[in-house]
Protein backbone atom coordinates (compact mmCIF):
# COMPACT_ATOMS: atom_id res chain seq x y z
CA UNK A 1 0.00 0.00 0.00
CA UNK A 2 1.47 3.05 -0.88
CA UNK A 3 1.43 6.14 0.66
CA UNK A 4 2.07 10.04 -0.21
CA UNK A 5 2.45 12.52 1.11
CA UNK A 6 0.39 16.26 1.75
CA UNK A 7 2.53 18.70 0.29
CA UNK A 8 0.23 21.25 2.02
CA UNK A 9 1.27 19.77 5.37
CA UNK A 10 5.29 19.13 4.49
CA UNK A 11 5.05 22.68 3.29
CA UNK A 12 3.50 23.85 6.49
CA UNK A 13 5.91 21.86 8.72
CA UNK A 14 8.93 22.91 6.38
CA UNK A 15 7.78 26.92 7.57
CA UNK A 16 7.62 25.44 11.41
CA UNK A 17 10.88 24.71 11.44
CA UNK A 18 12.50 27.49 9.96
CA UNK A 19 10.42 29.81 11.75
CA UNK A 20 11.61 27.62 14.89
CA UNK A 21 15.39 27.83 13.93
CA UNK A 22 14.96 31.64 13.46
CA UNK A 23 13.69 32.01 16.72
CA UNK A 24 16.17 29.63 18.19
CA UNK A 25 18.77 31.85 16.72
CA UNK A 26 17.85 34.76 17.45
CA UNK A 27 17.03 33.61 21.36
CA UNK A 28 20.98 32.23 21.11
CA UNK A 29 22.21 35.84 20.09
CA UNK A 30 19.98 37.86 22.47
CA UNK A 31 21.63 35.82 25.53
CA UNK A 32 25.05 35.45 24.10
CA UNK A 33 24.88 39.08 23.70
CA UNK A 34 23.44 39.43 27.59
CA UNK A 35 26.67 37.66 28.84
CA UNK A 36 29.45 39.58 30.69
CA UNK A 37 32.99 39.26 30.26
CA UNK A 38 33.75 37.24 33.17
CA UNK A 39 30.22 35.22 32.10
CA UNK A 40 31.18 34.46 29.05
CA UNK A 41 34.66 32.89 30.15
CA UNK A 42 32.95 31.11 33.08
CA UNK A 43 30.97 29.13 30.44
CA UNK A 44 33.66 28.81 27.84
CA UNK A 45 36.25 27.06 30.61
CA UNK A 46 33.58 24.84 31.63
CA UNK A 47 32.39 23.49 27.61
CA UNK A 48 35.91 23.59 27.35
CA UNK A 49 36.33 20.70 30.57
CA UNK A 50 33.62 18.78 28.96
CA UNK A 51 36.02 18.62 25.66
CA UNK A 52 38.56 16.39 25.21
CA UNK A 53 41.95 17.32 25.47
CA UNK A 54 44.19 17.89 22.77
CA UNK A 55 48.20 18.88 22.19
CA UNK A 56 47.73 22.34 21.36
CA UNK A 57 45.67 23.51 24.83
CA UNK A 58 46.12 27.03 23.58
CA UNK A 59 42.51 29.21 22.74
CA UNK A 60 41.41 29.10 18.84
CA UNK A 61 41.82 31.70 17.25
CA UNK A 62 37.92 32.44 16.93
CA UNK A 63 38.38 32.59 20.47
CA UNK A 64 41.59 35.21 20.24
CA UNK A 65 39.66 36.85 17.42
CA UNK A 66 36.60 37.77 19.97
CA UNK A 67 38.94 38.72 23.19
CA UNK A 68 40.87 40.96 20.57
CA UNK A 69 37.48 42.60 19.31
CA UNK A 70 36.21 42.92 22.53
CA UNK A 71 38.98 44.51 24.18
CA UNK A 72 38.93 46.97 21.37
CA UNK A 73 35.13 47.79 21.95
CA UNK A 74 35.76 47.94 25.51
CA UNK A 75 38.73 50.69 24.62
CA UNK A 76 36.18 53.03 22.68
CA UNK A 77 33.59 52.83 25.40
CA UNK A 78 36.02 54.29 27.79
CA UNK A 79 37.93 56.77 25.13
CA UNK A 80 34.41 58.46 24.45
Amino acid sequence: MKRSLDREAVRSWIAGQRASQARMRSERVRFLASLSQDQALEIYLSLRETSPRTENDRPSPMVMAMRRALARRDNVKTDI
